[in-house]
């Protein structure tokens, strides 16, 4: 980060002081977006999260930070801008002893950064307020939400979707706007500031909160519904992936696919890490992540010769997040990943042991949510429970995936005082 990152670590001495909170070694992915809503509070600006992450050291990026996003920070602490936040720091008197902290590494020169760092936190802090940070200036900030607008229109009620977004940056100081479809922020497009309209193409059904993003700075988010019509089935592949018509998927017994329909698709024989969906997403009115009630009766019926962890993955999706319960063949549960909302659970270091299955029968799979307690239960035995922190929102979609082929026999969804929603499956 150049000549600015001593600065940069010194703010973030300062910011942890602020939050009170434990050694940032720890934090999850829910503290890095609590962290992004606190700024936002403080400043009416929000910070992505890899932009929180990069400048906490939790991703590895060279470049300096924008001065856009470096005033944030500077406001964060109620100071006008990066300068007047870089000049109080110079003139409580440390500024020589900055100079030494870029040197060459050595014993003695780390112990010296150590006691400047402490020392510079202390005198800020002693000026500032250890939890309140009395302004230095009057704070201003060019960027107008009220003069920007971000919306979206979805085109068509098939797959794959297009979705038109309207936009108006002209009056943005960034001098790069870009659009992220969804929460993969690997699908961002760079937009033309000057123009009005952009359309993407959406290749799976989902709710999705598209970002107008700015100089590392979300200004704006969109909602993007892409619902289906009943249950559609998809081949993960790219980068388009495959649609499967009804003949493939009502089997006589339930719906899915066939192993012998998933490899003449695939080309392939070894399904290992090829994935096939089975989506119904609308509003299932009633449902919502503080009174719910779920069910499936599934299995994966692939071979061990064709998927060697014949994975399952099953999604209750909401407005605000979705939980995500995965089972496998019981040799693979070190694999597994449970998401309860913004918790994530590995197997890598959970004992999820009790995900796994014997897929020569069906399985049953249960989740119940009611005042903000889980509880998930496989074959009529509970293999979670516990709180969930996050209230995923209004259900507005199911998902139930397999690597390889797989079936499904029974789906029903509901609340405390009502079904809302069941299908059992087979002609």
């Amino acid at each position: 980060m150049g000549k600015e990152e001593p600065y940069i670590r010194l703010w973030r001495e300062l910011f942890e002081k602020y939050l009170g909170w434990e050694s940032s070694d720890t934090w999850s992915e829910y503290d890095f977006e609590k962290l992004s809503e606190i700024i936002f509070s403080k400043t009416n600006t929000r910070l992505s999260l890899s932009t929180l992450k990069r400048l906490w050291g939790k991703v590895q990026y060279k470049s300096t930070p924008t001065i856009a996003t470096l005033n944030v920070l500077a406001h964060a602490l109620d100071f006008e801008d990066w300068r007047a936040f870089k000049k109080r720091i110079d003139k409580d008197n440390l500024g020589a002893e900055r100079s030494a902290y870029e040197k060459p590494n050595s014993s003695l020169l780390h112990r010296h950064k150590l006691l400047v760092i402490t020392a510079v936190v202390c005198a800020v802090l002693m000026v500032l307020g250890i939890t309140k940070f009395v302004k230095t200036s009057v704070k201003t900030n060019k960027y107008d939400a009220t003069k920007e607008i971000f919306e979206s229109r979805v085109v068509s009620d098939q797959m794959p979707n297009s979705v038109v977004f309207n936009y108006d940056a002209s009056t943005d100081p960034a001098n790069e706007i870009y659009l992220q479809q969804s929460w993969d922020s690997k699908r961002t497009e760079k937009l033309d500031k000057n123009k009005k309209q952009h359309t993407s193409v959406y290749y799976y059904p989902g709710y999705f909160n598209a970002k107008l993003v700015a100089d590392e700075q979300i200004r704006k988010t969109a909602s993007v519904f892409i619902k289906t019509n009943g249950w559609m089935g998809i081949i993960d592949k790219n980068p388009v992936p495959v649609y499967l018509n009804a003949d493939s998927m009502n089997l006589q017994d339930g719906m899915g696919i066939k192993s012998q329909t998933f490899v003449k698709l695939k080309g392939s024989s070894v399904l290992n890490d090829a994935w096939v969906h089975f989506y119904n997403f609308r509003y299932f009115e009633g449902a919502s992540g503080h009174d719910l009630d779920f069910e499936t009766t599934l299995r994966n019926t692939s071979g061990p010769e064709q998927s060697s962890c014949r994975e399952i993955s099953v999604e209750i999706v909401g407005t605000e997040n979705e939980i995500s319960i995965p089972l496998s063949d019981k040799g693979c549960i070190a694999t597994l990943n449970l998401s309860l909302g913004r918790e994530k659970i590995y197997g890598k270091d959970h004992d999820l042991s009790a995900f796994g299955c014997d897929f020569n029968s069906f399985q049953h799979l249960s989740c119940s949510i009611q005042n903000d307690h889980i509880k998930i239960s496989l074959n009529n035995k509970v293999i979670y429970s516990g709180l969930i922190a996050q209230d995923i929102g209004k259900i507005v979609g199911i998902g139930i995936g397999f690597e390889g082929a797989g079936e499904i026999k029974s789906v029903k969804l509901g609340n405390r005082q009502k079904i809302i929603f069941r299908q059992v499956f087979g002609k």
